[in-house]
């Protein structure tokens, strides 16, 4: 049954005073997850989760991220959010383990981002790439504040709980880069050893790329379904995604990104579900051509991805329970919240 008592769940209480490790993250709810969703953030967290139970580990859905560029209708926002969580918890995310909640729930992260902007300047921000990557589809002088600022509220997201440890991907090292000078500059200009410097942890699965275009990443901003494999895919679905996927005219199965990128995004991908290397993965597929191939990768997503579909499906029909999870974890989250904002007021002279 789903509806179990989250009161019952995450009894281990989140200290103000920072555990060796604590692991923070966030993703946005951009609705139905991915499996570039998947193995690129959310299936490393969970094998933290699971490995080191002493660990703090706090994951929240950024819904403040997630209007940095423009409002979205309001039921869109609820229904991705609701997608969003409930894959997580499909994939995996156990609440008993992980303080997972709702980023506008707790405004503290919010506050803190305002202090923490006194830091930085706007010449410093436009420098990094990803704000260099989004800004060009806007005319000059139209580029909305959030898109400017965000990395500013990532940095806060993360030293709010005084994290140590990252999960992120790849493309995020430049604002690891700004989260770990934020938190030395505040330490250097108060003279405290407050905010600790955050590690930035990252998959070890190969990167997931579009089916479409091997040189694009997997994302849900590609205008074509069949460019991404998404968690509540049917199985003819994953088939018709998987036979359609980008490969090339020579029927055999080799790992080489510069000269067959269409095919070494599939042979990744099946990597990434059997946690076998690529080189492995071509060896066991000598005398396979590219059809046989694709029928292979059929048959491992199918295997993989329908008992999560599953269980998304069953907790989509079950929103008041997502919900809660949301609003405990957030009452959980802002207790450590609260006290560290405190904290950061008494260090500036706020208190």
């Amino acid at each position: 049954m789903l509806r179990t008592s989250v009161s019952r769940l995450g009894r281990r209480c989140l200290s103000s005073q920072a555990p060796n490790e604590v692991f923070f993250s966030g993703i946005q709810p951009t609705g139905v997850p991915h499996i570039g969703n998947y193995f690129g953030f959310i299936k490393t967290w969970i094998n933290h989760q699971n490995a080191n139970p002493d660990g703090t580990k706090i994951l929240s859905v950024v819904d403040l991220h997630a209007i940095t560029t423009a409002l979205p209708n309001a039921s869109v926002m609820r229904d991705n959010i609701v997608k969003m969580t409930a894959g997580l918890l499909a994939c995996g995310v156990d609440p008993a383990k992980t303080v997972l909640f709702q980023q506008s729930q707790v405004p503290e992260h919010a506050e803190l981002c305002w202090i923490l902007g006194s830091l930085q300047t706007i010449t410093q921000l436009q420098r990094l790439p990803q704000y260099k990557d989004k800004s060009k589809k806007y005319s000059k002088g139209q580029v909305p504040l959030g898109l400017v600022s965000y990395p500013v509220l990532q940095s806060a997201d993360v030293l709010l709980y005084k994290g140590t440890h990252v999960p992120v991907g790849e493309d995020q090292s430049q604002h690891m880069n700004l989260l770990a000078d934020i938190a030395h500059v505040f330490n250097l200009r108060y003279g405290v050893d407050f905010f600790p410097i955050p590690k930035m942890v990252t998959s070890p699965a190969p990167r997931i790329k579009s089916l479409k275009d091997p040189n694009q990443k997997m994302s849900k901003s590609h205008p074509s379904e069949f460019s991404r494999l998404d968690i509540d895919n049917t199985n003819d679905e994953l088939e018709a995604k998987i036979r359609r996927a980008l490969s090339d005219t020579n029927p055999s199965i080799t790992y080489d990104w510069e000269t067959r990128p269409g095919v070494s995004n599939l042979i990744s991908i099946y990597s990434a579900f059997t946690d076998k290397s690529p080189e492995e993965v071509v060896a066991e597929s000598k005398g396979l051509d590219t059809l046989g191939f694709k029928k292979a990768l059929i048959d491992t997503a199918i295997a993989h991805i329908a008992p999560i579909r599953t269980r998304f499906e069953q907790l989509c029909n079950d929103e008041g329970y997502i919900w809660q999870v949301l609003a405990e974890g957030s009452e959980k989250a802002r207790a450590v919240a609260v006290d560290n904002l405190s904290q950061v007021k008494q260090v500036v002279g706020f208190k």
